[in-house]
């Protein structure tokens, strides 16, 4: 150890002993893998489960509701974020992992709902139509940069009172790696 930096044993409150720095040289050791370890768990919750690699999310859709909506159910205009097509995962004979988003007015993000999955036979592509958690919606897919409106201005314009809403049942990936995502798409 240096001159005038003594270390103590934090369960003696006495200067440690055993072989002069090498205590603190592995304990710094262990704390760097600890925090590489906790770092690698952080990215590990972003996938979606069963998914074996980081998924890159190229294609977004706003969701028209296509029954009869419930209040105002119609200003909270869903955002569905998938990696492939909608068409593409109709012929798919895997389940697509999504991210959903819920917005007001299309203008800001109301709430993220985190992931969700879609089946092939959730999909009707002849008439642009997908079933989501019990509803039937017209879906319309939308530019990089009408998402990157969105993503980086999550507050919009239109000025709403935003309760706190619960956390997503199964959190998707952080907006940052969104908006990474479209914008690699320009």
């Amino acid at each position: 150890m240096s001159a005038g930096l003594v270390a103590l044993c934090p369960c003696h409150s006495k200067a440690l002993c055993s072989v002069g720095g090498g205590v603190l040289k592995k304990a710094s050791k262990l704390y760097c893998v600890f925090l590489f370890l906790l770092a690698i768990a952080g990215t590990a919750q972003t996938r979606p489960p069963g998914e074996s690699k980081l998924a890159i999310y190229h294609h977004a859709y706003y969701l028209f509701l296509a029954g009869t909506p419930n209040g105002c159910e119609e200003c909270y205009v869903p955002l569905l974020v998938t990696t492939e097509t909608l068409e593409e995962a109709a012929k798919s004979t895997q389940t697509e992992a999504c991210v959903l988003i819920v917005t007001y007015e299309r203008d800001s993000i109301w709430h993220n709902d985190g992931m969700v999955s879609i089946a092939a036979r959730d999909i009707q592509v002849a008439p642009r139509v997908v079933q989501l958690r019990g509803r039937k919606y017209r879906y319309q897919e939308i530019t990089s940069a009408e998402v990157l409106r969105l993503f980086e201005n999550q507050m919009g314009t239109i000025p709403i009172s935003r309760p706190m809403l619960p956390k997503a049942d199964s959190p998707g990936p952080p907006l940052e790696d969104l908006i990474s995502d479209f914008r690699n798409l320009k």
